[in-house]
Order: C-alpha cells, then sequence, then structure tokens
C-alpha cells in the first residue's frame, strides 16, 4: 500500500511539475534579453509555407523553446555546478578556479600566429614612422595558480617568445607579460568574472609600454611617465563579466569596476565614433551611462567599433591604435601623452589603412591585441 502511494506521489508531481512548466510557457512574458548569459534570445518564428518547406520553422521552434524555458537560467546554472560535482570542471569553455576566479579554457582553434605576425611585420616594415606592438597575456598563463587541478596548459610564454623573435625591423615589442608575472598581485590584473584586464591591470601595461618605449625622452616631444597618485578612483559595484556568462556559475561573487580618472583632465575629451554612416559624439573617454547596463566593460569607449577619434587637446603626436577589445580601458591613459589617439577595429574597418595614415598625419602606431587575438584574428588586413 505504502509503495503504492509513493509511485502514485512520484506521478503526480512529475504530472504537476510538467502542466506548470506548460502553463508558465504560455503565460509568462517572453524574454528578449538574457541578463545572465549576455545574449539575445530567440523568439517565436513564423510559420510560413517556405520555412516548412525548408525545414526551418522546427529548427527555430525547437531553439525558441530552448531560450524561452521558464526559470532557464536556474536550470543552466544547476546544469554547471552539477557537472562540476561529476569532476567536470570547464562549463562553455571556462573553469571554476580558487577564490572563485573564473578562467576561460586557452583556445583551441586554428593558430595563425605566424601568418598574422608576419603581415603585421611586412606592414610595419613599410612605414617610415614608429610602430610597437603590445600582446596582452590570458588570464589563465598569468594566475595559472587559481586554476583548477588538470587544467589545459597554457602556452602564452612560448607564443611571447615566438612574438618577440619574429619582430624585427622598425616595429618594437612591448613584453607586458614579463611585467604582469613580476607584479604582487597578479589576481587584481583581471576581472574574476571576464577575461578582460581590470584598470589596475591597464595601468600596469601603461607602465610597461611608457618604458619599454623610452619615454618621457622621445624627440622634442615630453611623454609622461605615468604614476598612480594622478588618478582618482571611482568604484562601481555589481559587474558580472564574459567569462560569467558564458559559464553560468550564478554563485560566482561581482566584480567592482574601477574607473582611473586623471585629477587634471577628468578624463575629458572629444570622442568621435564612426560606424559606417552614423557618426556619434562625446565629452568624455568614460561613458558613464553604461554602469547600470549588464556589460560595464562598455563604460570604456562604448565598446567594439569601426573607428574611434579621441581629441584630447594636449599638445604631441597622433597615434593609431589598430587593437582588439583590451585597448579600450588603456586608451584613457595612453591619450595623457598625444594630441590624437585614432583606434580602430580591423573587424569592422573596411578601408585602406594606409590612407587613413596619410589623410590624418598619423606620427606613430601602435598594434594592442590579446595574445588569443593575435594568434586566431581573420581579420588581420589592412588593404
Amino acid at each position: 500500500m505504502k509503495k503504492n502511494f509513493g509511485t502514485k506521489l512520484i506521478i503526480i508531481v512529475f504530472t504537476a511539475f510538467i502542466a506548470i512548466l506548460g502553463l508558465l510557457y504560455v503565460f509568462m512574458p517572453k524574454n528578449e534579453f538574457s541578463e545572465t548569459e549576455k545574449r539575445y534570445l530567440a523568439q517565436a518564428p513564423k510559420l510560413t509555407i517556405q520555412s516548412l518547406k525548408e525545414g526551418t520553422f522546427s529548427k527555430d521552434f525547437e531553439t525558441f523553446l530552448a531560450d524561452q524555458t521558464p526559470l532557464r537560467s536556474i536550470f543552466v546554472s544547476i546544469n554547471a555546478y552539477f557537472e562540476l560535482i561529476k569532476g567536470n570542471n570547464g562549463s562553455n569553455g571556462v573553469y571554476l578556479g580558487k577564490d572563485g576566479m573564473l578562467i576561460e579554457k586557452p583556445f583551441a582553434r586554428e593558430n595563425r600566429l605566424e601568418t598574422n605576425l608576419e603581415r603585421i611585420t611586412s606592414f610595419a616594415s613599410k612605414q617610415d614612422i614608429p610602430v610597437s606592438l603590445v600582446a596582452v597575456p590570458s588570464k589563465g598563463y598569468i594566475c595559472s595558480d587559481k586554476l583548477p587541478k588538470n587544467a589545459q596548459k597554457y602556452l602564452d610564454g612560448e607564443y611571447n617568445d615566438y612574438i618577440r623573435n619574429k619582430v624585427y625591423g622598425k616595429m618594437k615589442f612591448v613584453d607586458v607579460t614579463k611585467a604582469f608575472l613580476n607584479a604582487e598581485n597578479k589576481e587584481d590584473l583581471y576581472y574574476r568574472t571576464d577575461h578582460h584586464w581590470t584598470s589596475k591591470g591597464a595601468f600596469k601595461a601603461y607602465e610597461a609600454i611608457s618604458f619599454d618605449l623610452g619615454w618621457p625622452a622621445v624627440s622634442s616631444f615630453q611623454y609622461k611617465l605615468p604614476s598612480a597618485d594622478d588618478y582618482n578612483i571611482e568604484t562601481y559595484e555589481g559587474f558580472y563579466g564574459t567569462s560569467y556568462a558564458k559559464s553560468c556559475y550564478t554563485l560566482t561573487k561581482p566584480d567592482d569596476v574601477e574607473l582611473w580618472v586623471n585629477k587634471e583632465t577628468l578624463g575629458n575629451a572629444k570622442v568621435t565614433i564612426t560606424e559606417g554612416e552614423k557618426i556619434t559624439e562625446n565629452d568624455n573617454m568614460f561613458f558613464r551611462n553604461h554602469l547600470t547596463d549588464s556589460d560595464r566593460y562598455l563604460t570604456f569607449l562604448d565598446g567594439n567599433h569601426s573607428l574611434v577619434k579621441i581629441e584630447t587637446g594636449n599638445e604631441g603626436k597622433k597615434l593609431l591604435l589598430i587593437k582588439d577589445s583590451f585597448a579600450h580601458s588603456i586608451a584613457p591613459f595612453l591619450a595623457e601623452n598625444y594630441s590624437e589617439i585614432i583606434m580602430i577595429d580591423l573587424r569592422y574597418y573596411g578601408a585602406a589603412v594606409k590612407n587613413l595614415i596619410e589623410e590624418e598625419e598619423i606620427n606613430e602606431i601602435m598594434f594592442l591585441y590579446s595574445i588569443e587575438n593575435l594568434a586566431t584574428s581573420m581579420d588581420i588586413y589592412f588593404d
């Protein structure tokens, strides 16, 4: 009798769960964006004769059901921790490291480092102005003491040596990796929940760039050597980055976003963003409107754009910064030493770079990429 009652209870609970889940599917509002995963969710597809013939409707409808599952973020998070308990540390390519640090696994894509370096060095050899290359190491390599057991090997050190040996001629290699490995608190150089460096990390890289490029004595223009005392630090709590979104390790504590604001300039500059025919302007390098967004890293120069021009009002030279997203938080530091910085992202910038150099009368060029993007980018072209 008790056995039958237990069986009936399980059936009743399961049936009720399915019924409630079905009702939630019908009546709960459909979300357009997942704050946890930081991505747009699939919406209900339109049923057409063509979509039925091509078989796209059923596929799109399955994606819609998966994305709009009631309490989806909770289920995804439970699954991530369940896999962790089973011994599978690495949810969607992200390790849960010591002290709650989320660390993205080493990249597994095709290694194009040799090809991309050849293109960069060939481009640099054609310039009659100084060119430098900054390669940003991964969090997993620098913070290796935070990795879980049996983590995959990070090859940043080998890639760094390879880059150093391949850079020749007029181009200067800035060894950020060495500076980061020698830092006292290496875990402070990267966000806990994101793959980017923090403002502390960006400042540490700024120091390395300053000394490797021989500042302040460069030609007749006096560059400014960095000092942390020159900044007011604004701290904003509650930042969950891309590593958090990928992994769904939702028990991870959020990061603080620090804005290092120069006491003299207050970050003021004319920032012009060009995206095709659309042009927008801002009077400060910090876009504080993004401090309430899900991705607070956008506070630094509004994120990825084709072309961004920073006009500081300083005396000095014009820098062309060819970059990935790591450049966004270091640009306000670099801007203190130039009259203008023009940033381009080769993923979106389709014009000939040599024409931009001539038209803008560029005096210096800097490449700033993560080692991963240097080794995997398919977009490093200059014509």
